[in-house]
């Protein structure tokens, strides 16, 4: 008999007797099944809510990450914010500490100066010895603006300055006495060099003032450069604008003084000296010779020079006289030799030099100036002051020329001063 019928016949055999010996053998199963049944499905149930758990996890770590990126974004919004409300406030502080310092200045210089109009004795302008350029800009346009806002008769005004500067000021009556009948030229150098800006009444000054106010019956009163400095100081530390000075300036065209020069009818000015702005070097006193090779084919050329060291500018030309090159330094003499400048100057038919006072005495006089500089070593706003200044006298132009750009140079010197 084969095993698989064998095999039948038991199983029925055993499924007829089994209810004899297990008769709760299919309830078993049926609740075996049911169990499983469940339990599978309770597995599955589980793996679901695992699967929805770890979903919910995800979203909540998500929109933790977000909600704390967001308030980091917010909190650097805020710092940003404050930090910016911060400098805005300490800059708006440190303004008005600058204005209310500036206004207290300006009110005590005042009340000093008011002097001036309340004293019907001598005034004593000065006494000047600081730099060419701030004489002409600043300083004597703010002894212009004093004289007529005080009131004061110029026949009462001793101004002291140094170089025969006298034209400058265009005050006529008025007294002039130059620094260097007075004191040495190594006396005045060494000033100088102790304090170029004469924001106080130093020791030199006042033994000036000393003198000529024994010179005369009543004391006289002072109108210093301090008064200026501590008014032009706002302007000049760039807290005000240039209309902070306008209301203390009284600018006007120079007039040079008659001196017989005799020199050719029509000539250019030169006055080259190394400084800051040009110092000594190689291609710098190549390129002023060049210039003056160039002029003298064409006209005469004058050198200028002051025939005395007082400043650290010293000459960049010596005094090669040809017969188209003419010096004036056996014209000049120490206390002269600005007045003699000056009057060259107003002569001449352009003007050529270094950047610096004397760029801005030629246009003052009606000239025409050209300046060189090789190093950019100067404040803008004083050069934006001194355009702004020739247009509301008339003067002359400025034209201000780096060096670097040799060939416009050349141009210049051909063309343009030629004219």
């Amino acid at each position: 008999m084969p095993d698989s019928l064998f095999s039948r016949i038991l199983n029925r055999i055993g499924r007829t007797a089994n209810p004899l010996f297990d008769p709760y053998a299919d309830a078993r199963r049926k609740r075996e099944a049911a169990t499983r049944t469940a339990l599978d499905d309770l597995t599955q149930t589980v793996e679901r809510l695992a699967i929805r758990v770890e979903r919910v996890r995800e979203r909540v770590d998500n929109v933790d990450r977000q909600q704390i990126q967001r308030l980091q974004e917010a909190v650097s919004a805020m710092k940003w914010s404050t930090r910016r409300q911060l400098a805005f406030a300490d800059r708006l502080l440190h303004v008005a500490n600058k204005n209310s310092e500036h206004e207290f200045v300006r009110e005590r210089t005042m009340r000093r100066l008011r002097k001036l109009d309340r004293n019907r004795g001598p005034v004593l302008v000065g006494p000047w010895t600081g730099e060419v350029g701030f004489e002409l800009l600043y300083w004597v346009p703010f002894v212009r603006w004093a004289v007529k806002r005080f009131r004061i008769d110029p026949e009462r005004v001793t101004i002291l300055s140094r170089g025969g500067t006298a034209s400058w000021y265009g005050l006529p009556g008025a007294r002039y006495v130059d620094v260097l009948e007075r004191r040495a030229v190594s006396e005045l150098r060494a000033h100088m060099a102790e304090a170029k800006k004469q924001r106080t009444l130093r020791s030199f000054d006042r033994r000036l003032v000393r003198e000529l106010s024994g010179e005369g019956a009543t004391r006289s009163a002072v109108l210093h450069p301090a008064h200026m400095y501590a008014l032009y100081m706002p302007y000049w530390k760039q807290y005000k604008s240039v209309r902070w000075v306008d209301v203390y300036s009284s600018p006007a065209r120079i007039v040079a003084p008659p001196i017989d020069l005799r020199l050719p009818k029509d000539y250019v000015a030169l006055r080259f000296y190394f400084s800051d702005c040009f110092p000594d070097t190689l291609e710098n006193r190549e390129l002023v010779r060049s210039i003056v090779t160039t002029l003298a084919r064409e006209r005469d050329v004058v050198l200028l020079g002051s025939g005395v060291n007082i400043d650290d500018h010293r000459d960049a030309l010596a005094p090669d006289a040809s017969a188209r090159v003419h010096s004036i330094n056996s014209l000049v003499t120490p206390e002269t030799n600005l007045a003699v400048q000056t009057a060259v100057i107003a002569g001449a038919s352009s003007f050529i030099g270094t950047y610096g006072g004397f760029s801005y005495l030629a246009p003052l006089c009606g000239v025409n100036s050209v300046a060189l500089y090789s190093v950019k070593n100067y404040h803008p706003y004083h050069l934006d002051f001194a355009h702004r200044m020739f247009a509301q006298v008339g003067g002359g132009s400025l034209t201000v020329i780096d060096t670097s750009v040799r060939d416009l140079v050349g141009q210049i010197s051909q063309r343009e001063v030629l004219r």
